[in-house]
């Protein structure tokens, strides 16, 4: 479990939210914070560029940064001392998906996503996208949807003079993802982030012989741990005059903010003067409609979009091991003397083998998984399927083929 944050940390964490709210006002850490699920997320969910482009434009808009949340701050006024939304952040118009998927490597147990904020323009945020793993996609983009906004809101001089916002801001990991992962809590979507900073997961193992064993794997998204998000989300309650942790944690990420919120619940008017808010916001959220344009989400694909073949594979391998620890059991339960216990296991892992090769699979020559056998692409890494190969060996041949045939 990560550490409870030291009373420095906790100062750090303060002023890093502190300088959010005086940048950006308090409208948006005010409001109730987003809970996981379908009313907040009507949209339709594939594991492609699209289906993340659509996910990270839903964040976008509830975190308000989007041009029609931008609208909404703006028309809200003013809210205990600071302006809605009126800071001169720019908002973000267009997200644009850079779809550069690589496939997880076969031994992953847990493939995670893998996304990264590179840039925003005047009109577009820039995300390129590795893998779609079998974690928290929703929990690990929206600290992507908070790297963006810290960079929009970066502090780039002290001085008194302000210089008008560059074209292109290019993100830079040391000043944007650790704010970036604090600011999620600031825009409303700290509670998605927490759940995605600490999660666990446990599945059988593959049968080795004796038992199958029990996997269990610790996946952890964002710049900041878990203990810390769940400090800021009870230092949200606490200002919001909110007595429990919000609707959606985790378990751990909900134990530590009740633990938390029963800290600092005695600090609330401290608090409220310090980020200088009275504490009154949005009782409730807008209500999460599909989005209507949903087809005109950017996701570019590079020109280079990775090819592969359906590699016409078969089980024989699977065949031989399970055949050669069907045996080795065999012989060890039966006792069986001198050479007759090796022959037992020569056998069953020949049947074995044989049984397996006739069990047809498809593989993808780029990342080895498995794939439907008409399958047009890899669901995991993204390759588009140019034909069929009998021996992985041949890729690089059918790959100068293919070329051939373009350049024909």
């Amino acid at each position: 479990m990560p550490s409870v944050p030291d009373e420095a940390r906790r100062e750090a964490l303060l002023a890093a939210l502190g300088d959010l709210i005086e940048r950006g006002g308090s409208a948006r850490v005010l409001a109730p914070p987003v809970a996981p699920g379908p009313e907040a997320f009507p949209d339709r969910w594939a594991s492609t560029a699209e289906g993340v482009a659509q996910v990270l434009r839903r964040l976008a808009w509830h975190a308000q940064i989007d041009e029609a949340g931008d609208r909404r701050l703006r028309g809200e006024g003013e809210v205990a001392g600071h302006g809605a939304g009126d800071s001169g952040v720019r908002a973000v118009r267009r997200i644009v998906v850079r779809d550069q998927r690589i496939g997880a490597p076969p031994t992953a147990r847990k493939p995670e996503t893998i996304a990264t904020a590179e840039r925003v323009t005047r009109t577009e945020a820039v995300v390129t996208l590795q893998l779609v793993g079998e974690d928290d996609v929703v929990g690990t983009l929206a600290h992507e949807i908070g790297v963006i906004y810290a960079a929009l809101t970066r502090i780039e001089t002290a001085e008194p003079y302000r210089t008008a916002a560059p074209d292109v801001i290019e993100i830079e990991p040391e000043r944007d993802l650790e704010r970036g992962s604090i600011a999620t809590v600031y825009l409303g979507l700290g509670v998605i982030a927490a759940n995605a900073a600490y999660q666990q997961y446990s599945a059988s193992g593959r049968f080795n012989g004796a038992y199958v064993p029990l996997e269990y794997d610790v996946v952890r998204a964002g710049a900041v741990p878990m203990s810390e998000l769940a400090f800021l989300l009870a230092v949200q309650a606490v200002i919001r005059g909110q007595s429990g942790p919000p609707a959606g944690l985790g378990a751990p990420q909900r134990d530590e903010t009740a633990a938390w919120i029963a800290v600092l619940k005695s600090q609330r008017d401290d608090l409220c003067a310090r980020f200088g808010t009275n504490g009154v916001g949005a009782s409730e959220r807008p209500k999460a409609e599909p989005f209507a344009d949903a087809p005109a989400i950017e996701a570019t694909r590079e020109h280079g979009r990775r090819v592969a073949f359906r590699w016409r594979s078969n089980r024989g391998g699977i065949g031989f091991l399970a055949g050669l620890a069907l045996g080795g059991a065999t012989a060890v339960a039966l006792a069986m003397p001198g050479v007759a216990a090796p022959l037992v296991v020569v056998a069953g892992a020949g049947i074995g083998h044989v049984a397996g090769r006739r069990i047809p699979v498809a593989r993808c020559s780029a990342c080895v998984r498995t794939l439907p056998m008409a399958s047009s692409s890899c669901v995991h890494c993204g390759a588009a399927m140019r034909g069929d190969i009998a021996r992985l060996a041949d890729r690089l041949e059918a790959e100068e083929q293919l070329d051939h045939d373009h350049g024909a």
